[in-house]
């Protein structure tokens, strides 16, 4: 960090911005001068992250003690972290058995800004897929079997909208690049209740995803088994019902009731 210097790049004001929050880790309030000495930042440039801390509501000042307290905004993210820490804490049991049932390398994932985060990845001991199976920690949701599930039951005009954002590009000569075609293939996994990817990510990879819902039945989370395609269509029938039932179990942690109509989000 640079000391008592202002940075004129953005980096620099993100950096100090990160800073200012982090250092309420320990502390409950702090004053101007003392948030300036401990992160050894000049006061007036201190003054201009936190008004706009202050505007994004992360920062609030006490109007009596003039001190800086961590705002509603912080709320929110812990929040919504703590909300993904209960997925994967209410998954993890049941990603454990699949993964030894099937034998196979299993995900959960979730949908976030466009993008696939996978929360886990559990690879059976026995598994051959250890190092072949390349799929990042955040890919496109339209290459991937989790990716096409989450957005299959996602609020129609939010798929519009990222399809009218997205290039569809090829990752393999399986994956989808029509538009058309690609919300065709979404209506089917809404009908059947899951999806078989073929090799659309990964040449001789190929996946079965099942969406996860909450009480309100709303889509939560997807999982989803990946393995050579061999595998996966000579024992498509056993992986689906095993996919499903350890979908549906999850879903029933989260208090879902499969008599409520599936919405989208």
């Amino acid at each position: 960090m640079e000391t008592k210097k202002t940075s004129s790049t953005s980096y620099g004001n993100v950096s100090h911005a990160l800073d200012i929050l982090l250092a309420f880790k320990t502390k409950s309030e702090l004053t101007l001068a003392e948030m300036s000495e401990i992160l050894n930042i000049r006061k007036s440039y201190l003054l201009k992250i936190l008004e706009n801390l202050k505007e994004k509501r992360f920062i609030v000042q006490d109007l009596s003690s003039g001190k800086y307290q961590l705002g509603l905004a912080c709320l929110e993210l812990g929040n919504a972290f703590e909300k993904r820490l209960d997925i994967r804490k209410v998954t993890h049991p049941s990603l454990l058995e699949l993964s030894k049932a099937t034998n196979e390398l299993v995900h959960l994932g979730v949908l976030d800004d466009n993008i696939v985060v996978l929360l886990e990845r559990v690879v059976a001991n026995d598994s051959d897929l250890r190092l072949q199976f390349h799929l990042s920690l955040t890919s496109p949701p339209y290459s991937t079997a989790l990716g096409k599930v989450l957005l299959a039951f996602t609020e129609e005009t939010k798929v519009e909208q990222y399809l009218s954002m997205t290039k569809l590009k090829a990752y393999t000569s399986y994956t989808t690049v029509d538009p058309k075609i690609f919300l065709l293939e979404l209506a089917q996994i809404r009908e059947k209740g899951y999806y078989l990817s073929h090799e659309t990510f990964e040449n001789g990879i190929s996946c079965l995803a099942a969406p996860i819902f909450n009480k309100n039945g709303l889509i939560k989370a997807a999982i989803s088994i990946c393995a050579p395609t061999i595998r996966i269509i000579s024992r498509e029938k056993e992986l689906v019902r095993q996919l499903m039932e350890t979908t549906s179990k999850v879903s029933n942690k989260l208090g879902y009731n499969s008599q409520i109509e599936m919405r989208n989000m």
